[in-house]
């Protein structure tokens, strides 16, 4: 499933540059996307929430699968916090993790505040539960979600967040956009606006241009006909790149991974070579001694 574009492609290679897994809200490993997306993507970029954890975990990228190091960082946009993703198409660095380690303590806080706010409201969540679901991941409140229905406080993640996520405001993000675009700019990355809808690019998008956008994933899957319109409208307006992805958590029989995927010529060209993992300058578990 390729997402409608006015640009017809000639290039049969096929990336999709928003995937997720266990280390945020996604349900399958990195070596199981990997593997999984070998079989019909030749790009695929891991953008989990605010964690680089999927990186540092123990993987083996097979054939000539190409893997672009992304995040999906959440950030302080005026009234709102907007997700946005970053990618370093030169490679991981310490220091880039090092980064990402802090988004992830700030992710982490901002959850569990929320969940005690949950628990003093008179929800009866217990933190075994919660923890059954986290695991070793970086929480996220699809993660309380899911856990309000294993304590049988809620019949479905979609009960949850109507009735209890949308009501019990969660601590905002301290990750203000303008520091982590210049942040990912210092580390040799770009920063890309995901899942843009229209509203918010009425009212946000000439100050995230000001604040060093590089582009806008116009070419989401989910993304509805007037968004899409209106993002590609807006990216042609600031002469922006764009890329795309599936934003895949869970593979399903219908949506397995690969089954969507953006051909690379209608991709930002930047984008499309990242440096081999064996270049990168960071510790992972499989060089563990």
């Amino acid at each position: 499933m390729i997402p409608p574009t006015s640009v017809a492609s000639t290039d049969r290679r096929r990336a999709d540059l928003h995937v997720h897994t266990i280390h945020s809200d996604g349900r399958h490993s990195m070596q199981e996307i990997l593997d999984d997306a070998a079989q019909g993507l030749d790009l695929i970029s891991i953008c989990d929430h605010d964690t680089m954890g999927a990186y540092l975990s123990d993987w083996t990228l097979p054939g000539k699968l190409k893997l672009l190091p992304g995040i999906e960082m959440t950030c302080q946009v005026g009234d709102h916090d907007l997700h946005m993703l970053a990618y370093f198409p030169g490679g991981l660095t310490k220091e880039i993790c090092a980064w990402s380690r802090n988004l992830e303590e700030d992710r982490r806080e901002r959850v569990l505040s929320g969940v005690h706010k949950l628990r003093e409201s008179g929800l009866g969540l217990l933190w075994k539960d919660l923890e059954a679901e986290v695991g070793e991941s970086t929480p996220c409140r699809s993660h309380v979600a899911r856990a309000l229905v294993r304590s049988g406080l809620c019949s479905s993640p979609n009960q949850a967040f109507r009735q209890w996520l949308g009501r019990i405001p969660f601590r905002r993000t301290r990750l203000r956009v303008e520091d982590a675009f210049s942040q990912v700019h210092e580390m040799g990355g770009l920063n890309y606006w995901a899942h843009p809808q229209s509203n918010h690019l009425d009212e946000y998008g000439d100050l995230l241009v000001k604040c060093g956008l590089d582009g806008i994933e116009s070419l989401y899957k989910n993304l509805r006909a007037p968004h899409r319109r209106q993002a590609r409208e807006f990216q042609e307006k600031f002469g922006l790149e764009k890329c795309g992805g599936s934003d895949l958590h869970q593979q399903t029989a219908k949506m397995p991974i690969g089954r969507f995927g953006i051909h690379f010529d209608l991709i930002d060209e930047r984008l499309l070579s990242p440096a081999a993992p064996e270049t990168w300058t960071i510790h992972r578990e499989s060089t563990a001694s």
